[in-house]
């Protein structure tokens, strides 16, 4: 039995089409466990009353994408669970893909899909690449056309949870979400604690998910994001990073945020310089959780 877990605020209308999509899964025993932050679950309940395969965990305030992974997570052991689907309400599972990416994740602990943006064939994430001294990691083939350059199975330490599938092996380690991050880098964090544990992402390329990227949070550019990048990514960076990784991926992310703020500045963005050292500080200062008010 595979539980997937699906993350919602404030998006109904997609998140709907998220969970339609692992309900019409028929070759593996499914369940949706839906996590609605800042809401009473009402519409999911209404819509879905007469569907026992769908459980509504409704949370008064927005606990964030990582606690409310953990949360999924522990209701899924408690349901005794073989294996979690990490899904974004912003994504849709093809047919097939979930048996595949099981089957995997017994072998190595977590499997991840071939994940595809709307725009066919671009791509979103066909695995993930790791690079500490940048203070980041990142989808690889983003935007690329999909041309079956990453058709090859390969194993990964990072893969996004825009869509993850993880055992019931890893689900029953200590190792959870640092829910600090709130938003971003927090799959990152979360995924390379688990390969430090020894477990590995394993890509399955012939399984697909469809990520309309970025419905239900800021866009690129938005003060809100460019904090929570810049916050965590000096935390990422400090949790996970080598000593050495750290020094030289502190001094690059600094560089980096001072040539935006610049740019910023010279187009006339002063609330987006101001997140961004809104964010760095809060980050030194490990200060997480949800955006503080100015």
């Amino acid at each position: 039995m595979l539980h997937a877990i699906i993350v919602n605020y404030h998006r109904p209308d997609i998140t709907q089409q998220a969970i339609d999509s692992v309900l019409a899964e028929t070759e593996i025993d499914v369940r949706v466990i839906l996590i609605e932050n800042d809401g009473d679950g009402a519409w999911a309940r209404q819509l879905y009353n007469n569907e026992s395969r769908v459980v509504v965990q409704a949370n008064e305030n927005n606990l964030g994408f990582g606690a409310g992974c953990n949360q999924g997570m522990e209701i899924a052991l408690a349901d005794g669970t073989d294996a979690v689907l990490l899904l974004n309400n912003d994504a849709v599972v093809e047919a097939g893909g979930l048996k595949l990416l099981a089957n995997a994740a017994m072998q190595y602990g977590l499997a991840a899909p071939k994940i595809l943006l709307p725009e066919k064939p671009l791509l979103y994430a066909a695995g993930g690449i790791v690079e500490m001294s940048r203070a980041r990691c990142r989808n690889r083939g983003l935007r690329q056309e999909d041309r079956g350059q990453y058709d090859k199975p390969e194993r990964f330490r990072f893969s996004s949870a825009c869509a993850l599938l993880v055992s019931r092996r890893a689900l029953e380690t200590s190792i959870r979400f640092y829910e600090p991050f709130f938003l971003y880098y927090e799959d990152a964090d979360y995924c390379l604690a688990l390969a430090r544990a020894g477990f590995e992402i394993a890509y399955v390329p012939s399984a697909r998910v469809i990520h309309l990227e970025s419905a239900s949070t800021s866009a690129e550019g938005r003060p809100a994001m460019l904090y929570y990048d810049a916050r965590n990514r000096w935390m990422f960076l400090h949790r996970q990073g080598t000593l050495a990784e750290r020094l030289v991926g502190s001094v690059y992310l600094i560089f980096i945020l001072l040539v935006r703020a610049l740019s910023f500045l010279r187009h006339g963005k002063p609330a987006q310089v101001s997140a961004l050292w809104r964010g760095l500080r809060d980050g030194i200062l490990r200060r997480g959780g949800k955006l503080p008010r100015a």
